[in-house]
């Protein structure tokens, strides 16, 4: 199975890719390189370019029609620049995911597995949260995250998309 994975370049991304290849499937990647390093991406299949460009999607899509499924992991994600810089987080993690999620339901390619956050959990004294704890998401990068989970339960009940947070 081929797997466009968005932030392919980034240690997440990269490391959901080596996993990928090592279960028999094939990841695409999609990166801007603003965080992730290339090198990270080795000999993967590779584009640069924003998540929100929709020519780059179906460019993306028409090269490998056999894409089954998208690990969204392109993000903004360092805490303390989020509450310095909140249009950047807001406008890559909110605006840039909802053009990518659309742009993938009208490329008939709507099942997507969304990179979140444990951020979005009050904090406690053992760090470990689960799905039941209480939510509190405290910066901005949190915030999106937690916007995005919203916007794929609503978009998922009006459209095809199928969406799953992990």
């Amino acid at each position: 199975m081929k797997v466009l994975v968005t932030g392919g370049a980034g240690y997440l991304g990269s490391t959901t890719a080596k996993a990928l290849e090592e279960a028999g499937h094939t990841p695409v990647i999609l990166d801007s390189l603003l965080i992730g390093p290339r090198v990270f991406v080795k000999d993967r299949i590779f584009y640069e370019g924003d998540i929100a460009d929709r020519a780059l999607l179906r460019r993306i899509v028409a090269e490998h029609p056999d894409i089954d499924a998208t690990i969204h992991m392109a993000a903004r994600i360092v805490v303390p620049e989020s509450v310095e810089k909140p249009y950047e987080y807001y406008r890559d993690n909110v605006a840039k995911s909802l053009e990518l999620f659309d742009e993938l339901v009208a490329l008939g390619k709507p099942r997507v597995l969304f990179s979140s956050s444990a951020s979005l959990y009050a904090t406690k004294d053992s760090f470990e949260v689960s799905e039941s704890d209480p939510l509190d998401p405290t910066s901005p990068y949190a915030r999106t995250k937690r916007m995005m989970e919203q916007v794929l339960e609503d978009m998922a009940a009006a459209t095809d998309l199928r969406a799953l947070v992990l």
